[in-house]
């Protein structure tokens, strides 16, 4: 009876995942759709688009995002997302956060967060202090030990999408971040 009953349970749990799972692939696909909807109109030029990410951009909660796929040092991906009127992602909620997560897998990601001079500073501005973190225990913590020289300042979504403090140097991927716009 008591295996039954453990059995059941790890059912249930296995199910609220597929279940949680399955709701952020229906709300994606709802965003593609609208997108796509939104590229339509634009391309048919009937003037009854209203705003649009960019194509090949993901929107999202009112901001449109764009998922490099291949590796950079953070600044020039804060350089690369700057020429495309946009910058380096800015976490704002735990929402946000899972949807990121979702889209990077489990590879280092640079995000728009460093600490040049020694103060953790959003890239639009956002305040650090009272926005929300998502830091691994025991981070950040300015680790020099790795013979590269200097400290880390640039911020990265880990493997497990905790953040954690790195060599800006580093070639990972990076998120930029615009709010969604006029159809161009």
């Amino acid at each position: 009876m008591k295996s039954l009953e453990s059995e059941v349970e790890k059912l249930q749990q296995d199910l609220k995942e597929d279940h949680s799972s399955l709701l952020l692939h229906v709300k994606q696909f709802v965003s593609d759709l609208r997108s796509l909807s939104c590229q339509m109109a634009a391309l048919q030029g009937n003037g009854s688009a209203g705003t649009c990410c960019p194509v090949n951009w993901v929107e999202h909660e009112g901001s449109c995002y764009w998922f490099s796929r291949t590796g950079k040092p953070w600044p020039e991906a804060d350089r690369y997302c700057r020429l495309e009127n946009a910058h380096l992602v800015v976490v704002t909620s735990r929402e946000e956060q899972k949807f990121i997560e979702h889209h990077i897998g489990f590879l280092n990601t640079w995000m728009g967060l460093s600490d040049p001079d020694g103060v953790w500073k959003w890239v639009d501005g956002t305040d650090y202090e009272a926005g929300y973190q998502n830091w691994r225990p025991g981070q950040p913590d300015d680790w020099s030990g790795h013979g590269l020289g200097g400290g880390e300042d640039c911020a990265h979504f880990t493997n497990d999408g905790r953040w954690n403090d790195d060599m800006c140097q580093r070639p990972y991927r990076w998120v930029c971040e615009t709010k969604l716009g006029p159809a161009a």
